[in-house]
């Protein structure tokens, strides 16, 4: 028996096609067989005896199957009720080996499958099964509310590497999948993909990338900060629905989600990792809490990067002021669903889940693209739920001055979307939501049904910022007015309302913060912009490359999204900028 092997039942269901599950497969059918052929023996029995044998009162002998489980983290490796200084590592549990049954949004982890077993942290196949779990739950999650028809922006299946590498890191990108790495750090050895909260924020960005793919390379600072805050909203809605999670989140909060707790905190082991090399980078208790006072504040006019308890235009940073926003949205909701249960919670998290996805499928990409969101969840749950989580959302937008009040008022008499059918041409698959929802007067977004190498792109502009360059940038739209019928936008303190950015200046915005933070790939630049390049390239996000559909320019495009944040003194001390 494997040292790392804790214990291991008597038969699985089949999770794949591999030879060992097609094995174990057989030997369930084995199993079963035996178990018909017992029973009926044991009927026989009865009927020549004329009905009267005490078998029907007496089990049969042999047991009935037992699925294999797994064991994996319900939360994160140092999850806690209270936080301390040195947290212990969690208790793994024990959790039953999911299948991915969606033909579009498959994933193949590239390390070698280890036999489905309960397997001890700090293993090679504990972190195997451990990720699997937590990505499969994810998958199951997000399969049910997204469009039928909606597919990978990556290949299918979606390569996963557990370790990618060394670093206090993990990333999504197109080319690559999911990718995790490790690090040690006193003398703890730190596995990124080992954490539900972290490979479900990668995981989240995969999705998002499928969803609305035209968001991957947009030149803006809050089209970028959203998908950093939809990782740790998938994080976050993901763990719910664990039943054992919810229980001990409702006990723990009283059911006020909105508190500092379990649920709030994401990626503690990875954030307390990076704090003992640099202190102020990250959160005092985790990467991220989602239970944060964040307020909206025009990206543009703030710093490029800050101490974690600062806000900073940084994307990691300017992140939390949508998940602080969602957090409370869905503590809202939770009071408005009756008794504080822990199916009620289920279901809320499945609601909030839909309301994310049609506001993502709808919503104009527009320079103030949080509002455009916001206001396009208020309009979805009227169509969804009548109404009924309206309240919850327009006051925890509003109180996060993401919508202005003004805004929030007019929404009562804009257009709202219709429900229409799936993409059609998609087998159906049963996987994914037959209906989506859409503005009157505007067509659909389709791009959730195209694969990799077929996604759209938005619209390119030219930048103005570097004028020795002919840079040019995937721009967004100035405002969301044609959609809604109305201006939606944020507050701002002592004006009333933000006006939006023209697109010229949200894609130079967005430049100027990529080079300062070191995170622009300049290539072959020559001369004085050559001395704008960071020289050391592995951290960099973006990259230049020349624009084959306009000759002697070139194009900013992604190379990946970050599990997390730094900011400046961690590069300095070969910290990963997460």
């Amino acid at each position: 028996m494997p040292d790392d092997l804790v214990t291991i039942g008597q038969s699985e269901t089949a999770a794949n096609t591999s030879p060992t599950d097609i094995a174990t497969l057989s030997g369930v059918m084995n199993e079963l067989k035996r178990y018909n052929e017992q029973i009926t023996q044991i009927l026989e029995a009865v009927i020549n005896r004329g009905g009267t044998d005490q078998a029907l009162t007496r089990p049969p002998t042999i047991p009935l199957p037992v699925l294999i489980q797994v064991n994996a983290w319900e939360d994160d490796p140092f999850s806690q009720a209270i936080p301390t200084a040195t947290p212990p590592l969690a208790t793994p549990v024990a959790a039953p080996i999911l299948r991915n049954t969606n033909p579009r949004l498959q994933t193949s982890i590239i390390e070698p499958a280890p036999a489905a077993a309960r397997y001890a942290p700090g293993t090679a196949n504990f972190r195997y099964w451990a990720t699997n779990e937590a990505v499969t739950r994810g998958i199951a999650f997000w399969s049910a509310l997204l469009p039928a028809g909606t597919t990978w922006s990556t290949s299918n299946p979606m390569r996963i590497q557990l370790v990618a590498g060394i670093d206090l890191n993990a990333y999504y990108a197109r080319n690559a999948g999911l990718r995790f790495f490790h690090q040690v750090v006193h003398n703890l050895d730190i596995y990124s993909c080992e954490s539900p909260d972290v490979a479900c924020h990668e995981l989240g960005h995969a999705i998002l990338d499928a969803l609305k793919p035209q968001l991957f390379n947009a030149a803006s600072i809050e089209t970028g900060a959203f998908h950093e805050s939809f990782g740790d909203m998938s994080g976050i809605l993901c763990a719910l629905q664990v039943q054992s999670e919810r229980t001990k989140v409702i006990a723990e909060t009283g059911g006020a989600l909105n508190i500092s707790s379990r649920l709030s905190r994401l990626a503690e082991q990875l954030g307390w990792g990076i704090r003992q090399l640099a202190p102020t980078a990250v959160d005092a208790d985790c990467l991220r809490n989602a239970a944060n006072r964040f307020m909206y504040r025009a990206p543009n006019t703030l710093p490029s990067s800050a101490p974690a308890s600062q806000l900073s235009s940084e994307v990691h940073s300017f992140s939390r002021v949508f998940t602080g926003a969602f957090l409370e949205a869905l503590a809202g909701m939770f009071r408005l669903s009756g008794a504080p249960t822990e199916a009620s919670l289920h279901t809320v998290s499945h609601d909030m889940g839909q309301l994310l996805v049609d506001a993502i499928h709808a919503a104009p990409i527009t320079t103030q693209y949080y509002s455009s969101v916001a206001a396009a969840m208020i309009q979805a749950d009227r169509v969804r739920f009548g109404g009924k989580y309206g309240r919850a959302l327009t006051s925890a937008f509003v109180g996060r001055a993401i919508l202005s009040v003004h805004s929030a008022l007019e929404l009562a008499n804009a257009p709202v979307p219709q429900p229409v059918p799936a993409a059609a041409g998609i087998a159906d698959t049963g996987h994914g939501a037959a209906m989506i929802l859409a503005y009157p007067g505007r067509e659909p977004d389709q791009a959730y049904r195209l694969g990799v190498g077929e996604t759209p792109e938005l619209p390119t502009i030219a930048a103005t910022l570097i004028p020795d360059m002919a840079v040019r940038m995937h721009s967004v739209e100035i405002d969301a007015s044609e959609l809604f019928g109305m201006s939606v936008v944020p507050a701002t303190f002592g004006q009333g309302v933000a006006t939006p950015l023209t697109a010229e200046h949200a894609a130079n915005s967005f430049l100027e913060d990529l080079i300062q933070t070191g995170r622009l790939d300049m290539g072959g630049a020559r001369g004085a912009v050559a001395d704008l390049a960071h020289t050391d390239t592995s951290r960099t996000t973006h990259m230049l490359v020349p624009d084959a559909e306009n000759p002697g320019a070139v194009v900013l495009k992604r190379k990946h999204f970050e599990c997390g944040f730094c900011a400046c003194a961690p590069r300095a001390s070969q910290l990963a900028c997460v």
